[in-house]
Order: structure tokens, then sequence, then C-alpha cells
């Protein structure tokens, strides 16, 4: 390899690839500025609480425009488990590492379907 020929191809070689890469490197810029969606997260869409049911399963509260969704996230994907019919008002301090709203609502509705799918004491006469 001590000829000057085979350094000065090297050389050539090594300009073209690092030019191609500053190419790619470039049109990528360019696409992701000409589709701002996929460059930045979008403001009508956001985690409002997460509560972590196992290491590989979580809840999810997610406001999209004026809707609240609960979503189940899990080895599976992502399901939605229901629609609010109101949202959930945001406390100071509240978001995704904090799901105290949530909870407390999760619990209660818990609470609500255990009662309504227990049988009922005046249809045993």
């Amino acid at each position: 390899m001590s000829d000057p020929m085979s350094w000065s191809s090297m050389l050539r070689v090594t300009a073209g690839l690092a030019l191609v890469l500053v190419l790619f490197f470039l049109l990528l810029r360019v696409l992701r500025r000409m589709q701002p969606g996929l460059a930045a997260g979008r403001a009508d869409l956001r985690v409002v609480a997460s509560l972590a049911l196992s290491p590989r399963e979580r809840l999810l509260l997610v406001q999209v425009g004026e809707q609240q969704l609960l979503l189940g996230a899990g080895a599976q994907g992502l399901q939605c488990l229901h629609v609010l019919p109101q949202p959930l008002a945001a406390r100071a301090g509240s978001g995704p590492g904090s799901a105290a709203p949530f909870a407390e609502w999760l619990r209660k509705a818990r609470a609500a379907r255990a009662t309504s799918d227990s049988p009922s004491s005046s249809n045993d006469s």
C-alpha cells in the first residue's frame, strides 16, 4: 500500500462516503421540518396520569383534545379501556409521575362497579 495512487483513491472513496453521509443527514433534517408532527410531540395529546400495575403493564389516562381516555398498556400493546364522560380535573403537581387523582377515580369506579354487579337482596324472595 505504499503506492501513491492507492492512497489517493482511498482518500477519494472516503471523501465520497463522507459527502453521501452529510447529504443523507441534511435530507433527514429537511424531511423532519416538513412534517412537524414527527419531530415534536403534539400539544393536544398528553398523558394526564399513569399507574403501574406490574413491570410490563400500566394504566394511562390520556388527554386527547377535550376527551380523556383510559388506556391499558401491556405486552400485547395498547387497548382503550374506557372513555371518560367528564374529564378529571388536573391538580397542581399531577402528571405522569403522580397518579393521585386517577388512582382515586379508579378506586371509586371499581367500588361502583362492584356494587352494581353484586346481586340485590330484594330479589331473594
